[in-house]
Parts: structure tokens; sequence; C-alpha cells
């Protein structure tokens, strides 16, 4: 990083040389709470946008949209091809996600949109680290574990789907493994986002629909435990809780997203045209 700039309230990193620089533009308004707006257009940040910006917060929109397209097109090829029961996986629990993408189209698809949406799962638990920093979120080990915690869920995200759909003990371990972890430690970082997110902003109804969310996901998790003990073929109720908790989980990003807009929080990558030869 070569330099920090600061126009106005907005702190702005260069990198690069003279001949081909990328701008990477953090603009956050830290005191204007969820659901409020500004009073005059004279105290509203503004992010000054060119053709070749790219604003990063999308991460989250993908994050989400990656998650859902690739469980349901998965399952929906496997299905077509009869590999799996055809039903609404969401209401009857028939079949997986796991068997969603293990043969057939569903096994390409599957990787195809999970693998990346793992990628993009780092880059908002980055994004999310930015905005509690910018926002002076204290004390900062609450920021830092949520990070680390996050970042280890994406990982274990692309272990998980990497060895779906091979043979042997090792592969099935390191999935189970990679499965464990990421919605594990997944939720533990939306949970600690959620902590820090609340003491900043307060109770605003963004908050409140994202914890409803994680205790819709607490719930449904313990009452499957309960189940367990009660009901002699469980399969499909696991299958139908693995639905519900990726699928909440997934839309997670999506509230956060919708709180940095609230919020002004902007991130956006310039990468200018090169000057000519």
């Amino acid at each position: 990083m070569d330099s920090i700039e600061s126009e106005g309230r907005r702190p702005v990193a260069r990198l690069g040389n003279a001949a081909h620089e990328a701008v990477f533009v953090l603009a956050i308004d830290c005191h204007t709470a969820p659901g409020q707006r500004h009073a005059s257009g004279a105290s509203a940040l503004k992010t000054r946008y060119t053709p070749a910006a790219v604003d990063l917060r999308h991460a989250a929109v993908v994050v989400w949209l990656l998650s859902w397209f690739g469980m349901l097109a998965a399952y929906s090829a496997s299905a077509w091809g009869g590999h799996v029961p055809d039903c609404i996986p969401h209401l009857a629990g028939c079949a997986s996600i796991s068997a969603s993408g293990r043969h057939g189209a569903g096994f390409f698809i599957f990787k195809a949109a999970m693998i990346p949406a793992a990628a993009f799962y780092a880059v908002y638990w980055l994004l999310c680290d930015h905005w509690l920093r910018t926002c002076a979120d204290a004390p900062a080990r609450w920021r830092r574990v949520m990070l680390a915690v996050g970042l280890v869920g994406a990982a274990a995200f692309v272990l998980y789907a990497t060895f779906l759909g091979s043979d042997g003990d090792s592969y099935r371990a390191m999935r189970r493994y990679g499965t464990v972890v990421f919605f594990g430690f997944t939720y533990l970082a939306q949970l600690l986002l959620l902590y820090r997110a609340r003491a900043l902003f307060g109770d605003t109804p963004l908050v409140r629909a994202k914890v409803i969310l994680c205790l819709a996901m607490l719930a449904e998790g313990l009452v499957l435990g309960a189940l367990t003990y009660f009901v002699a073929n469980d399969a499909w109720l696991e299958n139908l809780t693995e639905w519900h908790v990726a699928s909440a989980l997934a839309f997670y990003p999506f509230l956060t997203w919708l709180m940095w807009r609230k919020t002004s929080f902007a991130v956006e990558f310039k990468s200018p045209s090169p000057p000519p030869d």
C-alpha cells in the first residue's frame, strides 16, 4: 500500500504505481443509525463511481444468490436425473443437500456455485471487519474473533464442496469435518457480528431481523436434537433442518448488505485504464 489519503470524511487507500493504480475506497457514516435518512444532501456521504469501479459490497449478495442457486439448481438437476427423490426439500426433507451434489449434472453445478460462494464468504467477512473497525467498534477482540472464525468457516466450506462426491473414508471424513466446521463457525461468526452491530446501532429493524434468524436456526437445531430420541427414522428431519439452516446462513449476509446501505458504508475497487503505450 503506497499511500493513504483522506477526501473529506472518506479514507482512500491507493495501491499500485504511477503507471497503473488501483484505488480501494472505504466510506462510512457511523453516526447514522440504520433506518434513518440524512437530513440533507450536504451531510450525506457520496461515493463517486466510475465505469471501472466495482462495488465490493455486493459480495454479500453474491454469497446469498450463489448459495441458494447452487443448492436448488444442483437438487433440481439430480432429481431430473433420478439420483434423488422428487419433492420440495425444504418441506419434505426427501434428500440432503450433499446428496444433491454427488451425481450427474448436480455434481458439477454444486461445485461451480459453492466453491465461488465460499470465496465470497471470505471477502464478506473481511468487509464486515472493515465495517466494524471504521465504526470504531471496541473492544477489538470480538471483531478479530469474528473475522478469524468466519474465515475458518469459509475454508471449511471449500473443503466440503471440493471433496463432495469423492469415494473413500478419508474423503468422507474431510466432508464431515468441513460440514460441521462450516455450519458451526459461520453461525458463531454471525452471532458475533450481530452482537457488535447491536452494540453500535441499537435495536433496529434489521438487527431484530438478524436476531430472529439466528434464534430460528438455534431453535430448529435444538428441536431436531430432541426429536431424534423419539423418531425412529429421522433422516428426513436431519435433511429438513439442513436445508433450513443452510438457507438461513446464506440469507444472513443479505441482511448485512442492507445494513451497509443504511449506514452509508461503501467499498469499491477502481482500476483506471492504463495509459497508452
